[in-house]
């Protein structure tokens, strides 16, 4: 008995095995932010697509500078490709209002808002794989 398999599994099954990303076309990142070797917190990590249109994937750095990315309040991950890296520290309500302290030095938030156009940025970085790590090392 010849039993042929319908054209469209067949396209079903070639889609599923192309790997990398999933059905939304993101791939997880994380990474690691320092400035002069030593950790880089609460500051907004923006991978902004060098393709004009594209949308860009944030991250707020933690304590140890570390980030994940995500592409939406639903949507973790970030668009492959080449990205322009924009960098914002973010400024706590508890610490506006002068009840908390700063978590970065006045010469670390220097350091970052020299990194804060994409246009002007020089930080570009390339997301070619899932789960991919980026260690950004400001001078």
């Amino acid at each position: 008995m010849n039993r042929r398999i319908p054209r469209h599994f067949l396209v079903l099954a070639l889609l599923s095995s192309l790997g990398g990303c999933g059905r939304s076309g993101l791939f997880n990142a994380t990474g690691r932010l320092t400035y002069k070797g030593q950790p880089v917190p609460s500051t907004y990590v923006t991978f902004q697509p060098e393709e004009p249109g594209k949308r860009a994937s944030h991250g707020l750095t933690d304590d140890n500078g570390n980030f994940k990315l995500s592409f939406s309040r639903t949507e973790t991950g970030v668009l492959s490709g080449r990205h322009a890296v924009v960098l914002k520290y973010y400024v706590s309500a508890d610490e506006e209002l002068h009840k908390a302290p700063s978590k970065a030095s006045k010469e670390m938030k220097e350091g970052i808002a020299k990194y804060g156009d994409a246009k002007t940025s020089p930080l570009h970085y390339e997301v070619t794989t899932d789960g991919q790590f980026f260690d950004i090392k400001l001078p």
